[in-house]
């Protein structure tokens, strides 16, 4: 195991015991635009009998860069050097940013890895010749893998969602990262390079996580009458004790407000921590 494979390892196990305990953090990877490659197609970029030359492994398991790159080109531009990962597939797949669409000229299409049924086309260009793609051109949806461990410890299922805080000075929500959880995945969101440069994040920054499933979205989009605001909702868990702990643990779970007791103590710490993070203590009428 190298260096960088034994960060991760420590890193994801203590990320999923802090999920086990209700802290959720998630780490991040920026996706730079890529091509995925069939055998046929990786022949007629770079000659027939060619092999993926296996540059350096990627977080997840068994997926590398390769030396290899291509040209990708579009009714309106080009970009060149464009990487290609292994291994092999069998459609080839080229995810670019929403930026990079515009400078091929195609109409972004934002799919899911390895959804390309209907999305546009482009030109590669390899040493060995070109391969003309009817489709396979995508923007990647923003998503998170998991393994089944990871994903129970975080209690979520494939397809649910979850969402990531930003960090300063654009502090803020990336919401609808959707579960990617099986065998051969490992804990960690992907981001193209528009979605991080935007927000301000850096490949590996661990950020704080919000929970929300796939099916409670769907329940939301049934057209109920809008949930009443959270204030005005009578609470359900009372503090007889709010610690600097309750605060952060709030925070890491999106809400707004504690609610403490008539006559429970709220500790100085934990008053200068929620006004940090405008956080509402609610004290009931005994």
């Amino acid at each position: 195991m190298d260096e960088a494979a034994l960060k991760q390892l420590v890193r994801n196990i203590v990320l999923e015991n802090f999920a086990r305990e209700g802290m959720l953090y998630l780490p991040v990877a920026v996706s730079a635009r890529h091509v995925h490659l069939s055998r046929g197609d990786f022949e007629a970029l770079f000659g027939k009998g060619a092999a993926m030359t296996r540059c350096r492994n990627l977080s997840q398991s068994g997926q590398f860069a390769c030396a290899e790159t291509v040209e990708v080109h579009g009714p309106k531009g080009s970009i060149g050097k464009v990487r290609v990962l292994g291994p092999e597939r069998p459609l080839t797949q080229v995810e670019v940013s929403i930026s990079d669409s515009c400078v091929l000229g195609i109409t972004p299409l934002i799919r899911m890895s390895g959804n390309t049924a209907g999305s546009p086309g482009c030109t590669l260009k390899g040493p060995a010749g070109a391969v003309e793609l009817r489709e396979g051109v995508i923007v990647a949806a923003r998503h998170v893998h998991m393994s089944d461990g990871q994903a129970a410890a975080y209690g979520v299922k494939n397809g649910d969602a979850v969402s990531i805080r930003t960090p300063a000075p654009r502090e803020g929500l990336i919401g609808g990262i959707t579960v990617r959880c099986g065998e051969g995945y490992d804990l960690e969101v992907h981001l193209d390079t528009d979605e991080a440069n935007g927000n301000g994040i850096l490949h590996g920054t661990i950020l704080p996580a919000l929970i929300g499933r796939a099916e409670e979205r769907k329940e939301e989009s049934r057209g109920e009458p809008e949930a009443k605001p959270r204030s005005a909702i009578p609470p359900k868990n009372v503090f007889d004790l709010i610690t600097e702990k309750d605060i952060n643990k709030a925070v890491l779970r999106g809400e707004t407000s504690l609610y403490c007791a008539a006559k429970g103590f709220i500790s100085p710490a934990a008053a200068d921590r929620a006004k940090e993070k405008g956080i509402a203590i609610c004290r009931l009428q005994g």
